[in-house]
């Protein structure tokens, strides 16, 4: 399984108080190669491009609240929906404030919260594959940074998997995250857009239209099917509510 992740911060850069969401967007690997043509093919037709690099599916580009009116915009939003929904995409978001102390001892403020996001994130993705895929191992991609940045959140990833309790007990997910060019990589992209949709709406923007895009996201939404469980897992989790709505205008 392939497990494309991204992050939707506000205000960016991040700084104490703000609040942010990780998405991510799981897709069997075999049916990668088509997803991709056919997000390129919906690409060409909405925008007239000629090749899949020309145009990136960016959240705060197609969701602002100027975006909101345009019609154009929408129905590719919701073209692109459709598709997510037809490769049967699970979805998967973790939500939480940027704490202005120190969480764990040891690591910085924002190693911390990168720790918690896989802490939570990874728990549930590997609920999924030990659920629905237990003969497969599930990969994960994370939007390529800066190298400084693609260290500190591949170090986060071994800390949580190596010395968490937790992640000890992973088994399903390969030992180290893949850094991807998300102008290039659709499942990034896709990540993206629940991240921003989402980060939005828990940040109290009231558009019906913003709102009937994040109902078709949390659609798809990741549930377990454990009946042994009185709280089966799922794939949403927003620890913090935000102290602020967000402040977009255009």
């Amino acid at each position: 399984m392939l497990v494309f992740v991204d992050e939707s911060e506000w205000p960016k850069p991040s700084a104490s108080g703000g609040y942010t969401v990780w998405a991510a967007a799981a897709l069997h690997p075999e049916l990668s190669k088509t997803f991709s043509r056919e997000v390129f093919n919906l690409e060409r037709k909405f925008w007239r491009i000629s090749e899949p690099h020309e145009f990136e599916i960016k959240g705060r580009m197609l969701l602002n609240k100027r975006a909101l009116t345009s019609p154009k915009k929408l129905e590719f939003v919701d073209e692109i929906l459709s598709l997510c929904k037809r490769y049967q995409l699970s979805a998967f978001a973790i939500g939480m404030r940027q704490f202005e102390e120190q969480m764990l001892e040891g690591f910085s403020r924002e190693e911390s919260r990168i720790f918690r996001v896989y802490h939570y994130l990874l728990e549930r993705v590997e609920a999924m594959m030990q659920e629905s895929y237990p003969d497969d191992m599930a990969i994960v991609l994370l939007d390529s940074s800066d190298k400084e940045t693609n260290k500190r959140r591949a170090l986060a990833f071994g800390n949580f998997l190596y010395g968490h309790e937790v992640g000890k007990s992973v088994q399903k997910i390969v030992e180290t995250p893949f850094f991807v060019s998300s102008s290039l990589t659709p499942g990034i992209q896709i990540a993206d857009l629940f991240a921003y949709a989402l980060a939005q709406q828990n940040l109290e923007r009231k558009e019906p239209k913003l709102k009937k895009i994040c109902d078709r996201i949390r659609e798809l939404e990741w549930r377990s099917n454990r009946l042994d469980a009185e709280h089966p897992l799922r794939g949403f989790r927003f620890v913090d509510v935000p102290d602020k709505p967000a402040r977009e205008t255009k």
